[in-house]
């Protein structure tokens, strides 16, 4: 569990509440190393550093100060926004932010600070590498700020224009492109999204390409593809459905583009592929 891994690192591991915690309560006994900073407990001193929430007061300018804070400093529509003007040229000599998933840094004069962001990604709208911030100070004096990332697994959006391409093999060469420039790794989570105008011909077997990367943690297909419609050529195709349904749409006192998109999305299902 969390606290077991707390435990075993023995070191400090400070916490500071955000918004997802705000009903949250403790329902274990703490370890001793678990420091829980709050409105009661505004400081925790160790080795000379002094980590403050944001209820601080009055700070000793002889030991290194760091604020923790949780919130948007961005985004002033944000529910959770804090405006960290009120906090600069306090004294801090690091600022460590919570809130916002993504690794982000900061300068403004002599003030540092930065979100280390999540460990893990989320979901497909966390996509890029995740990790933490290794801190390094010294009399006061920031040595080095580095981010480091958490090697697991990534949620990774792999786009694919596979305009023109005729034939599964094709597609999957392409796919297999576009995995290699990301850097891809079997571990991953990963979606694939289909770009770009086919051949209504195109042999494209969703569930022969997804078999073929069965091997991956997780692999998924969003088709966005849109169909190249040879008009001229469905109509030289006397009885047949696709004859018949492009004559009806030819027909209707629609507008060009709407009788585009109704073709388009009838030749599919009447190919049997999945229209939503």
């Amino acid at each position: 569990s969390f606290f077991d891994a707390v435990n075993e690192f023995s070191k400090p591991v400070i916490y500071v509440s955000g918004d997802h915690d705000e009903n949250f309560v403790f329902s274990t006994q703490l370890p001793e190393n678990f420091i829980v900073l709050d409105k009661n407990n505004v400081e925790y001193v160790y080795n000379n550093f002094a980590f403050c929430n944001e209820n601080y007061k009055d700070l000793d300018f002889n030991k290194t100060n760091i604020l923790l804070l949780h919130g948007n400093i961005d985004n002033t529509r944000d529910l959770d926004y804090v405006d960290i003007n009120n906090h600069l040229n306090r004294g801090f000599d690091y600022i460590a932010l919570g809130h916002v998933h993504t690794h982000k840094k900061y300068k403004s004069g002599k003030n540092i600070f930065a979100y280390s962001g999540s460990l893990f990604s989320n979901g497909f709208d966390e996509t890029g590498e995740k990790g933490y911030i290794k801190l390094e100070i010294d009399d006061k004096n920031i040595l080095a700020l580095e981010f480091c990332p958490f090697k697991t697994r990534k949620y990774v959006i792999c786009e694919c224009d596979i305009s023109n391409l005729n034939t599964n093999r094709e597609i999957i060469d392409k796919i297999e492109e576009g995995l290699a420039s990301l850097s891809v790794q079997f571990q991953d989570i990963v979606r694939v999204v289909l770009k770009g105008s086919v051949s209504e011909d195109c042999e494209k077997s969703l569930p022969l390409i997804l078999n073929k990367f069965s091997n991956y943690f997780h692999f998924e297909i969003e088709d966005k593809t849109t169909f190249k419609i040879d008009i001229e050529k469905v109509k030289k195709e006397k009885l047949s459905f696709k004859y018949e349904f492009i004559s009806l749409v030819e027909a209707s006192d629609m507008d060009e583009e709407n009788k585009r998109i109704i073709c388009e999305i009838g030749l599919k299902a009447l190919k049997g592929e999945d229209i939503l």
